[in-house]
């Protein structure tokens, strides 16, 4: 019978390294990210011989390829992998003694344009797509879009960084943005959250090394939305209202004035911002045995936590190998509507 193992692979500056950098790696860590935040890579090297500190000396800008792979994980003479994607080098850290370096890459450059550069700019019948495709282009970025296209009579963007800017736009329209593989992905989490559970966590399970669970009500429990307008036109005022209520659901009521066109898009609206406000309501974080199946995006269930249990959505998932290989996911509860 094989015994399980967990190695990785790198490529750099298109280079495969592997055999020459596991003889110095003492851990790598890969958090695969929801939106607002960039996919990061840290790979801690032992460095007695200084290698590191000169002739191999990263630089900003590098490209880090990373893959997980698992031979015999779950079952003798089956590999299982774990693709983690490209990145690139944004910080490296010397400490000793030992004599060790700390590699930080993040799939969204830290020199990109998409978060330095800040812009005023007026867009003008436009859709959320061209929004992210132009924005994209310019830091020489695909799109991928895994929701329905959003169309604007007028957005200002106002000192704010490309990526910035598409997420703030994208969150009213309950679209999330994510950065990974050289491309922007936006998608829907109401779409995610409706997938089957790729797994079941139990507690008591051997796999489940620790838990903790969260439920806050503050600015996160509300029952309904409602969107108000003051519209002017040709020097007459109409007020425009629109109301989202969780059915069966009683609490307060979140009040908001945006820009709508008609009731119709103002409930629309009002679901929405109800979904990104109640998403921080029951969270949790739990740490298991590694799992490559539990990526950012995907549903598992949870049981024997009384209250707590039920179907969750990963928010963000951290694997880390070094003496082991370990994975912890953040999650939130699925909302339902």
């Amino acid at each position: 019978m094989n015994p399980r193992r967990a190695e990785v692979e790198i490529e750099y500056q298109g280079l495969n390294i592997t055999s020459t950098i596991s003889q110095f790696m003492t851990s790598f860590s890969y958090t695969d990210n929801g939106t607002g935040q960039a996919d990061d890579l840290q790979l801690t090297l032992e460095d007695r011989e200084g290698n590191w500190r000169k002739p191999w000396l990263p630089k900003d800008g590098d490209r880090i390829k990373a893959k997980i792979n698992l031979p015999s994980w779950e079952n003798s003479g089956k590999t299982l992998y774990l693709n983690c994607g490209v990145f690139a080098v944004d910080s490296v850290n010397f400490s000793g003694p030992p004599e060790t370096v700390a590699i930080k890459a993040a799939s969204l450059p830290a020199n990109s344009k998409l978060k330095n550069e800040r812009s005023t700019k007026a867009w003008e019948k436009v859709s959320l797509s061209q929004i992210a495709r132009k924005i994209a282009a310019a830091a020489g970025m695909k799109v991928m879009m895994e929701t329905q296209d959003v169309k604007f009579d007028r957005l200002d963007q106002t000192e704010q960084t490309g990526i910035g800017f598409l997420e703030e736009v994208a969150s009213k329209e309950g679209v999330s943005v994510k950065v990974t593989n050289d491309t922007i992905v936006l998608f829907d989490d109401r779409k995610y959250e409706s997938m089957p559970p790729v797994r079941s966590i139990k507690r008591g399970e051997s796999n489940l090394k620790s838990h903790n669970f969260d439920l806050s009500t503050t600015d996160a429990a509300y029952a309904a939305c409602t969107i108000t307008y003051l519209m002017t036109k040709k020097k007459k005022k109409t007020t425009i209202t629109g109301t989202y209520r969780i059915p069966g659901k009683t609490g307060p009521t979140l009040k908001l004035n945006e820009r709508v066109a008609s009731a119709a898009e103002a409930t629309k609206k009002a679901q929405k911002a109800l979904r990104n406000k109640n998403k921080e309501a029951e969270k949790a974080s739990l740490t298991l045995m590694g799992d490559p199946s539990l990526m950012q995006g995907v549903t598992i269930t949870v049981a024997g936590f009384g209250a707590f249990d039920g179907k969750y959505i990963i928010d963000s998932a951290n694997h880390m190998i070094g003496n082991g290989y370990e994975t912890r996911i953040e999650i939130r509860k699925v909302l339902g509507y």
